[in-house]
């Protein structure tokens, strides 16, 4: 891999898409390329970023974290795919205005490929006062938009809800479960929930958005509110990780995916979890959205048609799984820092990934 034309739009990108930014490009078994760009943070004052530095992963959380659990879990016989949410919460099948028919009939893999007919968010970090066990089942009681199974909602709620389903059923939270179940196998040392709990200095992390608060730019708390409301620990964010470790947790589903590999999840798991579940504009696997040429917008025009699997952060972040090209692309920015009204990423995604495939 020739990364020139690659360096060049990432030194172009800083101060302008973003403060700072970390890449790693996996290929054909291993870490071809990795190099970080610019500020950690500059408010209050500049702070260099590094590979090393740790980024809050955000919505990548859903992939790395939530759907490598639940796959696992399956492997490991707790639960399956086609389960009824209510068999294993039973009060999912409940709202506060009873028992609803709809909730009753949803299925695990509708609250992984975001078909459960849950809404987008609920503002659960409004809830003062109330014990992350009782946020958990805020959200398990929640309303649905539309029958489970008829269209996509992208839905940070079904993740919400995931969570309370595979702590349920495991008799752990769900950082316990990360831990054990996909750091540690892989040997992850930078890739945790509330880093600030693990031993990590706020100078290790990219900073994100200002405290209102405090006026202060958030280092090693989560930004996403809720996620922050539930003690920094959900499926849907609240994971931090460095480049370099997200690229391998992309590498070693691809290597399961393709039969080199059984050291996460065995061959037909990573095939069951990279694969379409949902329909509509944005189709998804479990966890994972699944690139459409000509439909999908943060990911360029270079990628294999439905054979490349991909997710967004809020925070600047961004992973993609290609099984053809056996590519893992990982971009980590803090492009929340100092605010969240810088919205460029969304038009520099589909050029990094654009300049990455013709770089190969």
């Amino acid at each position: 891999m020739d990364p020139g034309k690659l360096r060049r739009t990432l030194e172009n990108a800083v101060g302008d898409v973003f403060p700072g930014a970390s890449v790693a490009v996996y290929r054909d078994g291993g870490i071809v390329y990795e190099e970080a760009f610019g500020y950690a943070e500059i408010v209050p004052a500049k702070r260099s970023a590094s590979t090393e530095t740790l980024y809050d992963l955000a919505s990548l959380t859903k992939p790395l974290a939530a759907s490598l659990v639940v796959a696992r879990l399956v492997e490991e016989g707790l639960l399956h795919l086609k389960q009824r949410v209510s068999e294993v919460l039973p009060e999912y099948s409940r709202t506060r205005a009873g028992y609803n028919e709809l909730k009753d009939r949803t299925e695990v893999w509708m609250l992984l490929s975001h078909t459960a007919g849950l809404p987008p968010s609920l503002p659960l970090y409004r809830l003062g006062g109330r014990s992350r066990e009782e946020l958990l089942e805020e959200a398990v009681g929640s309303f649905v938009c539309c029958p489970p199974g008829s269209r996509t909602v992208y839905s940070d709620v079904g993740y919400i809800v995931l969570t309370a389903l595979v702590e349920r059923v495991a008799g752990e939270r769900m950082d316990e479960l990360f831990e054990k179940l996909v750091a540690k196998p892989l040997g992850l040392k930078r890739t945790v929930y509330n880093p600030l709990e693990r031993g990590f200095s706020g100078d290790q992390i990219a900073s994100t958005e200002a405290d209102p608060e405090t006026g202060l730019p958030l280092r090693g708390v989560v930004h996403d509110e809720n996620a922050r409301a539930l003690g920094g620990v959900s499926g849907h964010a609240g994971l931090f990780s460095t480049a370099r470790e997200v690229a391998l947790m992309g590498g070693e589903l691809l290597r399961a995916y393709l039969g080199e590999s059984a050291l996460l999840v065995k061959r037909p798991t990573a095939a069951t979890v990279l694969r379409q579940w949902s329909d509509g504009e944005n189709p998804y696997g479990l966890g994972w959205q699944v690139y459409r040429k000509g439909v999908t917008r943060h990911f360029g025009d270079l990628l294999t048609d439905g054979k490349a699997f991909c997710h967004t952060g809020f925070t600047g972040t961004s992973v993609c799984v290609d099984v053809e090209l056996r590519l893992v692309a990982v971009l980590l920015s803090n492009r929340v820092h100092p605010s969240r009204e810088n919205t460029k990423i969304a038009s520099f995604r589909p050029v990094f990934h654009n300049v990455l495939v013709s770089c190969l």
